[in-house]
């Protein structure tokens, strides 16, 4: 969307906003200097966002002038500033980041999947085979049967959690054992 700036108070516009304001004034379809002269704007041309740190954002920050143009400005701000919530209580960067990753690691987690066999060599290649065998035959019936018959392994099968915690593992280790497992 083409910008304009006014002349007189620096305000941003539209074509169609102009257009609009110009309702009665035939106004050529390209623009010329002397089109932008009788409306008294300026273009704005399009200016790249600066480069970002992990957790910054680029927000448009009006115009400036630059190399005889105006210019698209940029400012760079954190993505997740400290605020108080509706009960007062201050949200700090780093407990809105911690919340950020958690949900980025869950909706990851949701599309890990694997074949039993990619599982089993992927357990294997960590010594790990035999004791979840082992840990599967103790949780239950139901889990030796979904182990044994199941035709995809998810990241987010309850089974899968109940074994993190009997065989000592993290999130990030299950993680790894998956994304290891899809490359057998």
């Amino acid at each position: 969307m083409s910008k304009y700036r006014n002349r007189s108070d620096g305000s941003l516009t539209t074509k169609s906003q102009l257009i609009a304001e110009n309702k009665d004034t035939s106004l050529p379809k390209v623009w010329t200097s002397d089109t932008l002269d009788f409306l008294g704007v300026d273009p704005v041309l399009a200016s790249p966002k600066p480069e970002l740190g992990e957790y910054e954002v680029a927000v448009a920050d009006g115009v400036e002038f630059a190399e005889g143009n105006w210019v698209e400005a940029w400012v760079v701000v954190p993505m997740f500033p400290e605020y108080t919530n509706e009960e007062g209580v201050v949200v700090t960067e780093a407990e809105q980041i911690a919340a950020y990753e958690a949900q980025r690691a869950a909706e990851r987690r949701a599309t890990m999947a694997c074949t039993p066999r990619q599982a089993r060599l992927a357990l294997a290649s960590q010594g790990l085979y035999e004791a979840v065998q082992t840990t599967v035959v103790a949780i239950s019936d139901e889990a030796r049967i979904e182990w044994e018959y199941a035709t995809t392994v998810e990241r987010t099968s309850p089974l899968i959690d109940a074994m993190k915690g009997t065989l000592g593992m993290t999130d990030e280790d299950l993680d790894n054992l998956f994304d290891l497992a899809v490359t057998l």
